[in-house]
């Protein structure tokens, strides 16, 4: 609003001064026409030894008409005054010193009126043709002029000031308006303070929109980290359940084998191995742009050698059609845990046969694919695994969280995760992810 105001006291004054300009230029051109029609009525005295203007020939009625405010006078070399016009009533003061061909434009005052002054002088020859220099100067009332241009200014400056006072209303309007979606904003965050409301829930303007959905973003991620923080003290608690009946069970013998103090050091390893996986889980945030780069291929040789070992009994024969390099921004534990629990189940439910590709998609698209022999799922089988502490198989040993642990993951990467029947039967799981 000041920047309005200095902006259009500028604009005045600059328009006054631009106007006033172009007034003053107009008397100026006007009394120049006069001093052309003076010059063409200019004739020599009955003498011819001087020059005077002839009456006769003036096409100038103000300058034949008593106190009209238009006057004339002619001078001679020696500042004489040798014609004036009839309008002519009042003495006016002899010309300053002019250069030949010079046109002096002034205002000044005289009896204590303004008065607009243009004085030209010049050569004409005389009856010998001898030049002799003579200056002509019109006069003439600017009272008209002032009175003009203090209406013109009370009229600019009234006007001025009604149009700023008309724009700082509609401009405090227009801001109060535009401002009240960030009013309601503030009431949506006291709202959400106040745990009456999850998110941001009312529409906003264009400009605005971005925010409240980037906000959305930010407490939808809030809101899932916390998820996700109860849903890892879940998944510790049920993952140390199996150790901890190990340890209970050694804990009730009086005697124990070496064999059982080896047992006892796995399942303790484990339970330090489980704490430590979970809360690094729970405290750190994924973020796909900060992560190192993990090559599955690397990763899926390491595990598919130890579980292999694991399930030597069942002989599985493992098929690889993977890339040379496959590179996932990805936490390597995370990878470890999504990988690992999908090649675990695959060993655990498939028959003889496990089928792992890599598959290229547009752009920087691609996908792993693990395919196995089992009996495969439906439908609503696959929704029921996705639950946490959900068991097809109750007579394998488990908790029923692995697949709800990697659709968390999955989902905090933004890594599409789909199961289906593979060629063979049994169950498919396909990974979609941005390689690098």
């Amino acid at each position: 609003m000041v920047v309005l105001v200095v902006f259009m006291v500028l604009t005045a004054i600059a328009l006054e001064r631009a106007v006033v300009k172009r007034a003053l230029q107009a008397e100026e051109e006007v009394l120049q026409s006069l001093v052309y029609s003076l010059l063409g009525a200019v004739d020599r005295d009955k003498r011819g030894l001087s020059i005077t203007v002839s009456s006769d020939r003036l096409f100038e009625p103000s300058l034949i008409i008593r106190n009209s405010g238009l006057y004339a006078l002619l001078y001679d070399h020696r500042k004489h005054e040798i014609w004036r016009s009839e309008s002519l009533t009042l003495s006016f003061p002899e010309p300053g010193e002019m250069e030949l061909g010079e046109w002096r434009f002034e205002i000044t005052d005289h009896l204590a009126r303004p008065y607009f002054r243009l004085g030209f002088s010049l050569q004409w020859p005389d009856i010998k043709d001898r030049l002799q220099r003579y200056d002509v100067v019109v006069w003439r009332n600017a009272v008209d002029y002032f009175e003009q241009l203090n209406r013109f200014r009370q009229t600019l400056w009234a006007w001025l000031i009604v149009t700023t006072v008309l724009l700082l209303v509609i401009m405090y309007l227009v801001t109060r308006w535009s401002l009240r979606p960030l009013q309601k904003i503030g009431q949506e965050v006291k709202a959400i303070e106040d745990q009456k409301q999850q998110v941001f829930e009312q529409d906003y303007p264009d400009e605005i929109a971005p925010l409240t959905e980037n906000l959305n973003i930010l407490l939808k991620r809030e809101q899932y980290q916390r998820q996700r923080y109860r849903n890892a003290m879940d998944d510790l608690a049920h993952s140390l359940k199996t150790p901890l009946a190990v340890l209970t069970g050694l804990s009730d013998q009086s005697d124990i084998a070496q064999s059982q103090i080896e047992t006892l050091r796995e399942q303790t390893d484990r339970m330090n191995q489980i704490v430590s996986y979970q809360l690094q889980r729970t405290t750190g945030a994924s973020d796909i742009r900060i992560n190192k780069p993990v090559d599955l291929v690397k990763l899926i040789d390491k595990l598919v050698s130890a579980l292999e070992k694991v399930y030597q009994e069942k002989a599985v024969l493992v098929e690889r059609r993977l890339p040379a390099q496959m590179l996932l921004r990805m936490d390597e534990g995370d990878c470890l845990e999504v990988v690992g629990n999908l090649l675990d189940n695959a060993f655990k439910y498939g028959h003889k046969r496990i089928v792992i590709k890599g598959r290229s998609q547009e752009g920087k698209s691609m996908s792993l694919v693990i395919d196995d022999d089992g009996e495969g799922l439906d439908t609503d089988a696959i929704e029921q695994i996705m639950n946490r502490g959900t068991r097809l198989d109750e007579a394998a040993e488990g908790q029923g969280i692995g697949l709800a642990v990697v659709a968390d993951i999955v989902e905090s990467y933004n890594i599409e995760l789909i199961f289906s029947r593979a060629d063979s039967g049994g169950l498919r799981v396909t990974l979609g992810f941005q390689t690098i």
